[in-house]
């Protein structure tokens, strides 16, 4: 049976929106109302607890209070007028106003225009004092690696490693200089390896290695080894899954952006530290030439000069950024850490893993420069030509869209294969030529490129030359524990660091990579061996250095010594020999 709405007392007009209304409201609004109908049904829906246990008892006497004879949970309940009509004319009776969802406002769309960008960031015009500095100081290798593992870093480890051995009631009585030798073998394992570690110290002549066993003892080092330890076991923070090293990743990433290069280009990206042990921070990553181990977040210079890191773990250490996925929030953190130097406008170059356009608007706010390829879906709706067309265009071909709020562009070329490119700073202006080879005709072509395109390509990749000076010559030794492989992949990082100090700092006497660990691990050697008594072993650790012509640097000594050449007193020495030596005797002293 159907009725058509009807007026209360007010002169309100009942509807079958009245979902909040409740029953003992509408009986009393009846009883007011004299022209109510007999055909008007009211259909009670059930009440809220209707789930739950509820009397089929009165509520009340016959003559008691208007709306009786119902168990309070009915009468309480929501009711609805049944056959009203639903249509828009009707008006609501709002006796309790329903409660209406909260819907998200979407962001506006961007307005996209073909045309070239104009951004409005500073030139670059930063000087660095601090390289400036370490040129006047003339450092050798092992000054530039001891300006990462410096004093402090040294001492950090010994305490904490006799900490940790001395709760396993283990009184190890680590030194700082024994922590030198102990790091001068894991260096030397990166161009000298064997199979077992052990061999080092056999007396076979095929695996003899003097250096080492004049320097340490086999068993000393093992015993110092497997306690090697960087924080303290009553202090972890059970969130952070390498809590074990957080101190030490702390502490290196404070002395990798004090000695950093201030430059203009940075690059960002993942890097992998081998390991193929059973633990849950272990990742698969098939696009790198490691593939099972610790992914690793990295913001270099373009050089290859390691500035930030960060261990990969998801979102249960860090938190991503608002609006934002986690891949972006970490390049956030590289610029926060950058711009703890210096607001400057630097410029950072990264793949399309972590480029998105939204990033690009966040670090626009912060004045950072930004350039990297995209994917298409991350393009918010940026209306370029259909990737297939392009593919049927001519190599060079581009087109190009600029966001006219917050002057984005993104730019999508064809070269090999159809690239996208975003950037927030570079634009299509000046379109060079390039050289390009075709399949086709068998030749090597000339092709338009656009400029945000080539500066991407000579600006990006300092992670992986990073990642390819490590993988040369990269620590071999790995322990029982799950970390000794990231400590390996540390060390390595900052022979790296050091060595771009070293072509920086010292351009006219460069070393290779090879020559400058060689150097490093033969001073810590050395400068660890049993050289107290005057018998065979001495004389020969002393011979096959001295005339060897690798890694010899004359420094200076506070404390005045006899000349090894002319004997007379001298306050230069040689680092490697540990001898004194005048400057004028240096080179004759090392020649036989």
């Amino acid at each position: 049976m159907a009725s058509t709405s009807r007026r209360d007392a007010a002169g309100k007009l009942f509807s079958p929106k009245i979902r909040s209304a409740k029953l003992l409201e509408v009986l009393n609004s009846l009883e007011e109302d004299e022209s109510t109908k007999e055909e008007e049904i009211i259909f009670i829906s059930p009440p809220d607890n209707a789930a739950g246990d509820f009397t089929d008892e009165d509520s009340g006497d016959e003559d008691g209070h208007k709306g009786g004879n119902l168990p309070g949970s009915i009468l309480h309940a929501a009711v609805v007028s049944e056959g009203s009509d639903t249509g828009e004319d009707n008006e609501e009776l709002e006796l309790q106003p329903a409660r209406k969802k909260q819907k998200k406002i979407p962001e506006p769309r961007r307005v996209w225009t073909k045309r070239d960008i104009r951004p409005d960031f500073v030139s670059w015009s930063a000087s660095d004092p601090h390289i400036e500095y370490l040129k006047s100081q003339e450092l050798s290798p092992v000054g530039l690696f001891e300006l990462f593992f410096d004093e402090g870093t040294i001492n950090f480890i010994v305490n904490e490693t006799n900490r940790y051995a001395w709760q396993k009631n283990v009184d190890l009585g680590l030194t700082a200089q024994e922590l030198k030798c102990v790091l001068g073998i894991l260096i030397l394992s990166g161009y000298i390896s064997y199979p077992r570690r052990r061999m080092f110290w056999e007396t076979s002549p095929d695996s003899h290695h003097h250096l080492v066993a004049d320097a340490i003892r086999r068993d000393r080092f093992e015993l110092i080894f497997s306690y090697l330890h960087f924080a303290d076991n009553n202090e972890l923070d059970d969130s952070d899954r390498f809590s074990k090293v957080r101190p030490l990743i702390i502490l290196m990433n404070q002395n990798f952006q004090k000695h950093a290069p201030l430059e203009e280009y940075y690059s960002f990206g993942e890097s992998m530290c081998e390991y193929f042990g059973h633990r849950g921070s272990k990742q698969l990553h098939k696009g790198k030439p490691i593939q099972f181990g610790y992914k690793i977040w990295c913001g270099t210079t373009s050089r290859g000069y390691l500035v930030w890191f960060e261990p990969s773990q998801g979102t249960l250490y860090t938190k991503p950024e608002k609006d934002i996925d986690l891949r972006g929030s970490m390049v956030i953190k590289f610029v926060d850490a950058l711009q703890a130097r210096g607001c400057l406008p630097y410029h950072i170059f990264f793949d399309k893993v972590f480029t998105s356009v939204k990033l690009m608007s966040i670090l626009r706010e912060k004045g950072i420069k930004a350039t990297g390829t995209i994917h298409d879906y991350m393009t918010e709706r940026c209306p370029l030509k259909d990737p297939k067309d392009f593919k049927k265009m001519k190599k060079g071909s581009f087109d190009y869209k600029v966001d006219e709020s917050e002057e984005i562009i993104v730019c999508r070329w064809h070269d090999s294969n159809v690239i996208d490119v975003c950037s927030n700073a570079v634009g299509i202006e000046p379109v060079k030529l390039t050289n390009r080879y075709s399949s086709a005709s068998k030749t090597r072509t000339q092709v338009h490129q656009p400029s945000l395109v080539r500066l991407y390509n000579e600006k990006m990749g300092g992670v992986a030359r990073m990642d390819q000076n490590i993988a040369k010559y990269k620590v071999k030794i790995r322990g029982m524990k799950w970390y000794s492989s990231f400590i390996g992949y540390i060390i390595d990082v900052a022979l790296n660091n050091a060595w771009q100090l070293h072509r920086i700092c010292s351009e006219e006497t460069q070393v290779d990579l090879l020559a400058f660990r060689r150097y490093i691990a033969c001073v810590y050697l050395e400068s660890n061996a049993d050289t107290s008594s005057q018998g065979r072993r001495s004389r020969r650790l002393e011979t096959e250095s001295r005339f060897d012509m690798i890694g010899h640097w004359i420094i200076h000594q506070d404390k005045r010594t006899r000349c090894a050449l002319c004997h007379s007193q001298t306050n230069t020495r040689c680092e490697k020999c540990q001898k004194g030596v005048h400057a004028k005797c240096f080179r004759e002293y090392h020649i036989k």
